[in-house]
């Protein structure tokens, strides 16, 4: 594809495509924000709250390849409306739900909807931006899952408190198909030859399957995969539960710490793929290792200060900010990554490889470290875990890609 095409996108094209982040993370962190009151309402525990995700990302790790190469036939824009309308719909199914293990059966479906809008973001980037400017463009992007976390995570638990969990998905229900129509009416990604979608040779699924898993650098770039599932997995699930078991906070106002968590994505996103492109010469090596370090930093924090010193909830609302940052930024930064190695053609298929990994961690780690919560009465373990696994995903990172270090900085990049 031509630089022409690649530098043609405007703030207001980026800010378009961040509707259908929006649109998906207002009704999945918000329904993950209300698990307090479904746990309440069916009388489960805390490892059954966290099978939720697990079902969700399930579906996930087992279509995301094929989805991303779905992406990569039918292009972004049919991606993201197609996703989006999934998410909608399936949110109000979730309201009729009258058994928890009812909820698990539809998020095994709604992860399916997931699974096609973000490859389909991450296609749209990487054939439309230039390479060095694409971590700032895909943190303008993915900060709209910041922004639908917020509203999710903050409108959604008091509704819920006011009147039931299930008038709360009815909301988020509808922002999903408003941002549908969004997208439907505004965005319209046009190539060289003036057509409304990328064209592109058919090429066997194998092959493009056999290229990318066969490339070590993508396999290096996915292992960070596991530091996104593993942070943003289990703070999302998790965090409001540890708030008011641990810390005895109102769902009300564990969910709008959770949004502040959202809101230090939405800025950290953006800001920190600036950075990195500005003043750090695009280098994605030392911009993943460092904000995998912060996450690590992040969980250690909540294992040995919040837990034992109980501090104010203004204290812990500015950590929890903090936290945010760093814990979205990676979102940005990885597919940012994967993009400058594999290049447009291959980045569904990528796309999908990656997500693979990252909802491996997804699957796997709330379920366990809800387990640990579970048997111990707190979080402290569970955070700890986690803290160290992120910081030995981060360090083997770091080392297993020195002798990459120059296609993982300006100048090295596919394009």
């Amino acid at each position: 594809m031509k630089d022409a095409v690649k530098k043609a996108p405007t703030l207001p094209t980026l800010l378009i495509m961040s509707t259908a982040y929006i649109a998906v993370f207002s009704s999945v962190q918000g329904f993950k924000a209300m698990l307090p009151l479904i746990r309440d309402d069916f009388g489960i525990s805390g490892a059954q709250a966290g099978l939720y995700s697990t079902f969700f990302y399930a579906s996930g790790v087992a279509l995301a390849i094929f989805s991303g190469r779905i992406v990569d036939g039918i292009g972004p824009r049919k991606g993201l409306i197609g996703g989006v309308l999934a998410i909608a719909i399936l949110m109000l199914l979730h309201t009729l739900s009258p058994y928890f293990f009812v909820l698990l059966l539809l998020a095994l479906v709604t992860g399916v909807g997931f699974s096609i809008v973000t490859p389909s973001i991450n296609k749209g980037i990487i054939e439309l931006v230039d390479p060095n400017k694409r971590a700032v463009s895909n943190g303008i992007v993915h900060a709209g899952g910041g922004l639908g976390g917020i509203l999710g995570s903050s409108l959604l638990p008091l509704i819920g408190e006011h009147y039931s969990w299930r008038v709360s998905l009815l909301a988020s229900a509808s922002i999903a198909f408003v941002m549908a129509v969004v997208l439907t009416k505004l965005f319209h990604p046009v190539n060289n030859n003036g057509e409304v979608e990328s064209t592109e040779e058919k090429r066997s699924f194998k092959a493009d399957f056999k290229s990318v898993l066969g490339n070590r650098l993508v396999i290096l770039v996915c292992v960070m995969g596991l530091v996104l599932g593993l942070s943003l997995g289990n703070m999302t699930i998790h965090y409001t539960l540890f708030l008011t078991g641990d810390l005895g906070f109102t769902p009300s106002v564990a969910g709008v710490s959770l949004s502040l968590f959202m809101l230090g994505g939405i800025l950290g996103n953006p800001t920190i793929g600036f950075l990195n492109d500005r003043f750090f010469n695009s280098n994605r090596r030392y911009g993943l290792t460092i904000i995998g370090l912060m996450i690590s930093s992040m969980f250690f924090i909540m294992a040995f200060f919040i837990f034992p010193a109980q501090p104010p909830i203004g204290v812990v609302m500015v950590i929890t900010f903090v936290f945010g940052l760093f814990a979205f930024a990676v979102l940005g930064m990885v597919f940012t990554t994967l993009g400058d190695v594999v290049g447009a053609k291959l980045m569904g298929t990528a796309t999908g490889l990656l997500l693979v990994f990252m909802r491996s961690s997804m699957v796997f780690g709330p379920p366990v470290l809800g387990h640990f919560a579970d048997v111990t009465g707190n979080y402290q373990l569970s955070w700890t875990l986690v803290a160290i696994v992120v910081l030995a995903f981060s360090l083997f990172f770091f080392v297993k890609t020195h002798k990459y270090r120059h296609l993982l900085r300006r100048g090295g990049f596919n394009g």
